[in-house]
């Protein structure tokens, strides 16, 4: 039936029991789990670097997780790990993203959580790997099942806990194996990954955008190929395949019969060096940040008008919809239908809206705007 490799290998468990799979294991259930789910299919239209990118070469939120899941399953199998658990955690790492990528974090931090006290004391803020557990346990759909992706421990624990160097980490020694995955609320409580697989894929989510975000950059032309300092171009290589598959190499070499997962002290050097000048160049660039002020206004108000719809309509219980009902509020009334009996009682009424919105494209977000906001024809 398995491969005697793959059977042996177990898990915690998920949060509910299931009958076993004939024929797969525990972690290739949770990739089909992730795939399947609406929540990762909206990556396609997520920001990566550049908002909502119409040249089909540069990359949204779904190529980058796809870019890791699959390095991650090459260093797994060359170290003879899990690949299965290595591949699942990498497409899932990133699903707790909201649209407008790391600055549609801010933004829902600064203009929803800290401007409402009830959502203050539910969240310390919004940090995609923490609201990513949010996100497969309650919230995550496989279109009409019902929400939450029912994963094992151990892919939970990979999502909640792949972020958070500081960028000079060159050793990751898995963390506790006890950990309260429900009761994780920062980085700092998170730790590192309690398995060598979500190890892997925490130093690669940084290899994987690093390479790729000056590929991207290229293409918008908001660097040039001159660009890019000499040292990397001779130490890497001058393309995206290059730069990962050196790096690669060094994780699988330093890594190799060991309790940790690790890069050489030169590599990891090289990886600050190239995000730092990724960080200088382009992640703050003007093309990158150009519509920043729109973004940041587009969220502030959809909450605003999506809450007053919520609460005016005691919570779409007396809704109704005709041919000039908005789009976004129809969406938003099956959004809380889908989701009734998952929120508790004092889970407070901006939450909900705060899901929704999280859960927005950026594609959806330009359009909701619009539609709300933007004067029509009449006549």
């Amino acid at each position: 039936m398995f491969p005697s490799s793959h059977a042996t290998i177990g898990t915690k468990g998920r949060q509910k029991e299931i009958p076993p799979d004939k024929f797969r294991t525990e972690f290739q259930r949770d990739i089909h789990r992730i795939i399947y789910s609406q929540s990762f299919r909206r990556l396609r239209h997520k920001t990566q670097v550049f908002y909502f990118p119409q040249n089909d070469h540069v990359s949204t939120r779904m190529d980058h997780v796809l870019f890791v899941a699959s390095a991650a399953r090459t260093v797994a199998r060359c170290l003879g790990l899990n690949e299965d658990l290595a591949e699942a955690i990498g497409l899932a790492h990133d699903i707790g993203h909201a649209p407008f990528g790391h600055q549609g974090e801010k933004f829902l931090k600064e203009e929803i959580i800290h401007k409402n006290e009830t959502l203050t004391k539910t969240m310390q803020g919004f940090s995609h790997e923490i609201y990513g557990l949010r996100v497969v346990d309650k919230i995550a759909k496989r279109d009409r099942e019902e929400p939450g992706l029912n994963l094992t421990w151990e892919v939970r624990d990979g999502i909640i806990s792949h972020c958070g160097e500081d960028f000079t980490t060159c050793k990751l020694i898995p963390g506790s194996k006890d950990k309260n995955l429900c009761e994780i609320k920062n980085r700092e409580d998170a730790g590192y990954p309690a398995t060598l697989e979500g190890c892997i894929v925490r130093l690669i989510d940084k290899v994987a955008y690093c390479g790729k975000d000056i590929e991207d950059a290229i293409a918008a032309e908001v660097i040039k190929e001159s660009d890019v300092p000499v040292k990397i171009n001779e130490k890497l290589g001058k393309t995206n395949g290059k730069i990962i598959g050196s790096f690669l190499e060094s994780i699988i070499k330093e890594s190799h019969n060991k309790d940790y997962i690790a890069m050489s002290r030169e590599y990891g050097d090289l990886l600050h060096s190239l995000i730092d000048f990724n960080d200088s160049n382009i992640y703050h660039s003007d093309e990158s940040e150009r519509y920043g002020k729109q973004a940041r206004q587009s969220v502030r108000l959809l909450f605003a008008d999506l809450k007053e719809v919520y609460l005016k309509t005691d919570k779409f219980q007396d809704f109704e919809k005709d041919n000039k009902t908005p789009c976004v509020h129809k969406i938003f009334a099956e959004y809380v239908e889908d989701m009734r009996g998952i929120y508790e009682k004092s889970d407070p009424d901006e939450l909900v809206v705060l899901d929704f919105i999280a859960g927005m494209t950026d594609s959806f977000v330009v359009r909701s705007f619009q539609e709300l906001f933007i004067p029509q024809a009449t006549v």
